[in-house]
């Protein structure tokens, strides 16, 4: 059988070549089979494929579970996906998430997911997302959420400036082997609105 025949193809399959195989998997089951099982297949492809292609196949599966099941059961998975990857990979998926949300219709949502992916991102070297919280609160805000927008920049950037230097002290120290600071940042809050999805719902 097909299924039999992919199963072995990604036993013991590297990860760095398991992705194209994850894919193909899940149009199959797409075409001929239970769009659950198509889910399934991609859920697995975010633990399988390489940590290089994790973030991609996060963002496959997200817009495979919006396709065959509804925008509002990619909450989980989008949520997941930012509990599981870096920093870098968890504030992309968090801004993309805020989009989502802001789609559905939740400003307060979306404003709370855009604060958690600022936290990773300092203003003067990654402007990306503190461009889309400042967008987001010109159109969406008040004054006081655009001035919190501002005290929340600020700080981030100092703790950057501080770990920063830090970096550099402990470089001077140890010019051959110098340990990354670790900035603790908050993690994303419990999502009390999240989807379950059932077998029965599909």
């Amino acid at each position: 059988r097909t299924r039999d025949l992919f199963e072995q193809a990604l036993d013991g399959c590297p990860s760095e070549y398991a992705k194209p195989v994850f894919v193909a998997y899940g149009q199959l089951e797409e075409t001929y089979g239970l769009a659950r099982r198509a889910l399934r297949v991609y859920e697995r492809a975010t633990r399988g494929v390489a940590n290089a292609d994790r973030l991609e196949m996060y963002r496959f599966y997200i817009a495979k579970t919006a396709e065959l099941v509804g925008v509002a059961h990619t909450r989980a998975v989008y949520e997941r996906g930012i509990s599981e990857l870096g920093d870098v990979g968890a504030m992309q998926l968090s801004a993309e998430y805020a989009q989502t949300e802001l789609q559905l219709g939740e400003v307060d949502r979306a404003r709370a997911l855009l604060a958690y992916a600022a936290q990773f991102a300092d203003p003067r070297t990654d402007p990306r997302v503190w461009q889309q919280w400042h967008d987001f609160e010109v159109q969406h805000g008040s004054e006081d959420s655009f001035k919190e927008m501002l005290r929340v920049k600020r700080s981030v950037q100092a703790r950057a400036t501080d770990a920063r230097h830090l970096a550099e002290v402990e470089l001077s120290k140890q010019p051959v082997k110098s340990k990354k600071p670790v900035v603790d940042l908050p993690t994303a809050t419990a999502n009390p609105d999240e989807v379950a999805i059932d077998d029965d719902d599909l």
